[in-house]
């Protein structure tokens, strides 16, 4: 495979990585979707598509997106969870027996 068949693979999997972790965090990026749908054309107009490494990418991008969407959760945290483990926490609470005094 030559070098700028590989820059354009490669392209398409950040684009591909980017899209799918963008959609998982509910994020709509309208120029990452253009970019990637242009990205595409590209690939299919080179007979690409068919290549091994194009099957791998897919594959690939795939495990990054649910990778990065982890992390960002991670690193900024929903505003909403300390409240749902609150509420677990009384939950449980709740349902353990009173204990007796002494």
């Amino acid at each position: 495979m030559n070098m700028d068949n590989s820059r354009i693979i490669a392209r398409f999997q950040s684009l591909t990585t980017g899209f799918m972790a963008a959609k998982r965090l509910g994020q709509w990026r309208p120029d990452l979707a253009d970019e990637l749908y242009r990205t595409w054309v590209e690939l299919e107009q080179r007979g690409l598509k068919k290549t091994p490494e194009y099957r791998n990418v897919m594959l690939r991008a795939d495990r990054q997106a649910w990778w990065l969407a982890g992390l960002t959760r991670l690193s900024s945290p929903d505003p909403a969870a300390p409240s749902l483990f609150s509420k677990e926490i009384e939950c449980s609470a709740a349902l353990r027996p009173p204990q007796q005094a002494a």
